[in-house]
């Protein structure tokens, strides 16, 4: 992308503004951002930073996994489970965030999916249950990587939030993304 994806102009933000204004608005008890490649500049354009806490992954070139391991180690201990919100993904509604935790207190899954038409997104809950194993994946192995081991306890959740499959990996997508403010 030549810089940060995530301080990308989108409409009168960045992506990662509008991703954690959504993420704040969600009904969530903390907020964990995990900081890997330009850290330093975008710390400097969080919005309310001191409602955040801020981990840096130094190991961020390792991948995924590193970020993941990064993120679940700064969760506080009495939290039951975390969601593992990407910073590409500037649509997803709190309402979609609210939804999945919902989710997963009523049936105490210990993987809630959201779907969006038979599709399968971001973000996923993850249940205290399963940190280690995804603490345990290495290189660009996303939590994608425990599925299998879990089948009967992923409890999938449809939503009508189309944010849950829109990211931002490339160009193209940015330029997709784009067309999706409404001003």
């Amino acid at each position: 992308m030549g810089q940060a994806k995530q301080l990308l102009a989108l409409g009168e933000s960045t992506v990662l503004a509008q991703t954690l204004g959504y993420v704040q608005a969600a009904t969530l008890e903390e907020i964990v951002i995990v900081l890997g490649a330009s850290a330093e500049a975008i710390r400097g354009q969080l919005p309310s930073p001191q409602e955040l806490k801020i981990v840096v992954n130094q190991a961020y070139q390792q991948g995924i996994a590193s970020s993941l391991r990064a993120g679940l180690s700064a969760v506080a201990p009495n939290s039951d489970a975390a969601l593992i919100i990407l910073g590409d993904q500037p649509f997803i509604r709190p309402q979609t965030l609210n939804r999945i935790v919902e989710e997963y207190r009523r049936s105490q899954a210990q993987i809630v999916i959201p779907m969006h038409q038979g599709k399968r997104g971001n973000p996923v809950l993850l249940d205290r249950s399963v940190f280690a194993e995804v603490m345990a994946l290495e290189g660009d192995t996303g939590s994608r990587a425990i599925f299998a081991k879990h089948l009967d306890q992923i409890v999938n959740v449809e939503v009508e939030d189309e944010g849950i499959v829109l990211d931002l990996d490339d160009p193209v997508d940015y330029e997709r993304l784009k067309t999706k403010i409404k001003v």
